[in-house]
């Protein structure tokens, strides 16, 4: 179909052709295109030969997923019997081209495959899946932004069935782990047979499974080694969705390997004198350009922490460290920090004994004017709350809050059980009795109490016995650890969730919570939080973690250091369910929930 659609062809009257882009599917060709109604630079990708309507049906329903880190479909449609697809234009390098200089460091690789496994999972909660993953379709554009390409569309061109949605999320999942393994070793660890076709260098194999990435590259942490070996191994270990994925790997900083795209690369037929003109080209713009380059004023998360005065609140951004959590895979030691040295450390991949030697090439220079991509742009840091650093009201305002609520219950308990003043006038009887001696009257005797009536008798006073975390996404709850320091009655402790990029959970998920475990059926009319930060939404309910959303709405709120919830009407409950819709901001601007106590009333 190339002498029906090339360059200067207008498809649909609309999108005229101007330049070729290379392809790594067969009877697929990939264009720049300009969108003459819209006047904007597209991307058309001419689908010649093989399965072009079932292509064209998964590109309707990529369509249908937004999200910022997968590549728009804007348009899909015959030419002259010929199919297109019109996309957003890519502007950054893709993970096949960032590793041609080598692997990138750890920490980048975490957060590039990061940032693809959440996008993918906001897809496959739309029941939409990748099904062929690989270096060339993960892009990195130079402000950081991650791209995703060829969503359900190059699965349906290689002819990939859809199996089930189990068998479907796990293949995503592996093949994300893959990419995780090119990004920590510059390797293509293959697997499937459109995988040949890869620029990047396989893998080395041993036993048919490839070898652990910390026995090719230098500093590889062990989360992420291990991580890769169970994952890529015999069994069906590891994460089965890419948004567990993401628990495993959050949280990650601020993305520095991007640079822009190159142009595509001539054939290497007219070669030889091609790729001279490039290189002499390049050798040119190269001599032309200032010795200092000029660098884009951009506030850094790690520079915009260090420029802020002590105590200030920072802006936020993932925390700098790993927190330690109970996951899928098993619990491993974490990385010995680095000894300082007079400069940035580099770790060159090791090469294994049975690959061939590669000839040693100068250090390039960094794609972004910063830190070359082998360095470590910023150091994590324990991310352990700190004890004693300064002052800390909240045991101050418990206490005073305490004793108010007590003489507040002293006063109601008063009121609630004294004796029922009789305001009538009295009798003659009365008159007659008020009358006589004193000395001669007999004592009455005391009339017998009359119980309470049911409804006003007061039910035990609410006692916390338990408590527990739940996930709408993960039966196993998020952070088990630890989460009885909610209730343990010291304000020095809390308890902590993960944290996002966003208030919204990342895009992940509607929400998460806590279940109270009351110490049988109690009387409760509200609940207090004392919670490190301010922002978010709760919601209190008389219900159970596994119907959170059910039940009346007894209580909402915004949180902030002490929130107070009080119930319009007193319950009868045995469990309360706080159901936390939006998350609040602490002190270090970061997206997360932290609950120093819990009390109900």
């Amino acid at each position: 179909m190339t002498e029906e659609v090339g360059r200067g062809t207008v498809l649909a009257g609309r999108y005229r052709v101007v330049d070729a882009l290379p392809s790594d599917l067969d009877g697929v060709s990939v264009w720049h295109a300009n969108d003459q109604i819209l006047d904007r630079p597209v991307r058309v990708r001419i689908l010649q030969s093989g399965a072009v309507a079932p292509a064209l049906d998964a590109a309707r329903r990529a369509a249908l997923v937004t999200d910022a880190r997968l590549v728009r479909v804007l348009d899909v449609g015959m030419h002259e019997g010929v199919g297109y697809v019109v996309s957003e234009q890519i502007t950054g390098a893709s993970l096949a081209q960032l590793v041609e200089r080598g692997p990138l460091t750890p920490d980048q690789a975490r957060a590039v495959v990061g940032e693809a496994a959440a996008a993918l999972e906001v897809a496959r909660r739309r029941g939409v899946h990748h099904l062929a993953l690989r270096p060339s379709v993960v892009h990195v554009s130079a402000d950081g932004r991650v791209l995703v390409s060829g969503l359900a569309i190059d699965a349906a061109l290689l002819g990939t069935a859809l199996t089930d949605p189990r068998a479907t999320s796990r293949t995503d999942t592996v093949d994300l782990v893959r990419l995780l393994y090119t990004g920590l070793t510059g390797r293509w660890p293959t697997d499937r047979d459109h995988d040949r076709d890869t620029s990047v260098q396989p893998a080395p194999v041993l036993d048919g499974r490839p070898v652990p990435p910390a026995e090719i590259a230098a500093g590889v942490p062990n989360d992420l080694d291990t991580l890769c070996v169970v994952t890529l191994g015999p069994h069906e270990d590891g994460p089965h969705t890419p948004g567990e994925l993401v628990h495993e790997l959050e949280p990650w900083g601020e993305i520095r390997v991007g640079r822009a795209a190159e142009e595509p690369d001539e054939p290497a037929g007219a070669g030889g004198a091609v790729a001279a003109g490039a290189a002499a080209a390049a050798a040119a713009a190269a001599a032309d350009r200032p010795a200092a380059p000029v660098r884009v004023a951009r506030q850094s998360v790690r520079s915009a922490f260090d420029e802020l005065p002590a105590g200030a609140p920072r802006p936020g951004t993932p925390p700098p460290a790993v927190p330690r959590r109970q996951g899928v895979l098993p619990a491993t030691a974490a990385p010995a920090a680095a000894a300082p040295s007079a400069g940035p450390a580099t770790y060159p991949p090791a090469v294994p004994a049975s690959l061939p030697p590669v000839a040693p090439t100068p250090e390039p220079e960094p794609w972004d004017g910063g830190p070359a991509f082998t360095d470590d742009p910023f150091t994590f840091v324990e991310d352990e709350p700190e004890t004693g650093r300064r002052f800390d009201p909240t045991a101050l305002v418990l206490v005073i809050v305490g004793v108010v609520v007590l003489v507040g219950l002293v006063f109601a308990a008063r009121a609630l059980f004294a004796p029922p003043v009789d305001d009538r006038e009295p009798g003659a009887g009365q008159e007659t009795a008020a009358q006589e001696d004193p000395a001669t009257q007999e004592p009455a005797p005391a009339a017998p109490e009359e119980p309470a009536a049911p409804d006003q008798a007061a039910g035990p006073a609410p006692v916390v016995a338990s408590i527990r975390t739940f996930d709408p996404t993960d039966p196993a709850g998020e952070r088990v650890e630890n989460v009885e320091l909610a209730v343990d009655g010291d304000p020095s402790t809390f308890w902590f969730s993960y944290t996002y990029n966003r208030p919204d959970f990342g895009g992940l998920k509607e929400g998460m919570g806590l279940e109270l475990a009351l110490a049988g059926q109690s009387t409760v009319s509200g609940v207090t939080l004392h919670v490190n930060g301010t922002g978010g939404n709760v919601e209190v309910r008389a219900t159970t973690a596994e119907a959170p959303t059910e039940g009346e709405l007894l209580a909402s709120g915004t949180l902030s250091q002490d929130t107070v919830l009080t119930f319009a009407e007193p319950v009868q409950a045995s469990t309360i369910v706080l159901y936390f819709t939006e998350l609040p901001t602490n002190a270090a601007g970061q997206f997360r929930l932290e609950v120093t106590e819990i009390t109900v009333s």
